[in-house]
């Protein structure tokens, strides 16, 4: 199941995953879409979060198709529209 971790502190922190890498987060930010096994039995989490500086939230995953289509299908408002003064073109004289 996906997780993400969220920073609670007013100060970047380093937090490191059982793969052997770090992550960094902001202050407020919340990572990407992490495996758990990233987080499991890892003694440095668990003191993380028992010190409030971080929280483990369960994320969903979208599936992969669903998130493509989602992505093309949206425009910016009013693209192609004629009314819009600078999608006019001008005439060559």
């Amino acid at each position: 199941m996906p997780v993400a971790i969220r920073n609670l502190t007013s100060r970047a922190i380093y937090v490191p995953l059982n793969s052997g890498t770090n992550l960094r987060l902001s202050p407020g930010e919340v990572s990407v879409a992490l495996h758990e096994v990233e987080l499991k039995n890892n003694s440095k989490i668990e003191r993380l979060r028992l010190q409030r500086d971080i929280a483990v939230e369960a994320r969903e995953a979208a599936p992969k198709d669903a998130a493509a289509a989602d992505a093309g299908d949206a425009g910016p408002a009013g693209a192609g529209d004629e009314s819009d003064s600078r999608a006019r073109t001008r005439k060559k004289t």
